[in-house]
């Protein structure tokens, strides 16, 4: 439920940013042997949400995860630290990247750890 939660605020924000002449393109791939903070996990998730909308505003970029930030006048800002606390909840991650034109959230999401 808390996966799903992150995709939906991943892609409404995606869908946000296209509107409706816009593409938006989940993706996924597993990652053997990848690291998440300090821990290496045998297998990751990986989870792209890409759009080829405008991109991320400059002055937008610093504070993206911070709550009450929006771009947008009818935003809450609570979709991003929302999704930012679950995956941390479950020991994953949220990258992003972002030009005009492609704009990219990765969630990684570990599968199994290396014992210790």
């Amino acid at each position: 439920v808390q996966i799903e939660q992150v995709l939906l605020n991943l892609v409404r924000n995606a869908a946000q940013a296209v509107d409706a002449h816009g593409e938006i393109t989940l993706r996924t791939r597993t990652l053997r042997r990848y690291t998440i903070g300090h821990t290496l996990h045998k297998l990751v998730a990986r989870i792209d949400v890409i759009d080829n909308g405008p991109g991320i505003a400059a002055e937008m970029r610093e504070s993206l995860f911070l709550p009450m930030v929006t771009g947008r006048a009818d935003g809450t800002g609570l979709g991003l630290p929302i999704a930012q606390s679950l995956i941390n909840q479950n020991d994953g991650l949220i990258e992003w990247e972002s030009r005009p034109g492609h704009t990219v959230f990765t969630v990684l999401l570990p599968i199994e750890c290396e014992p210790d």
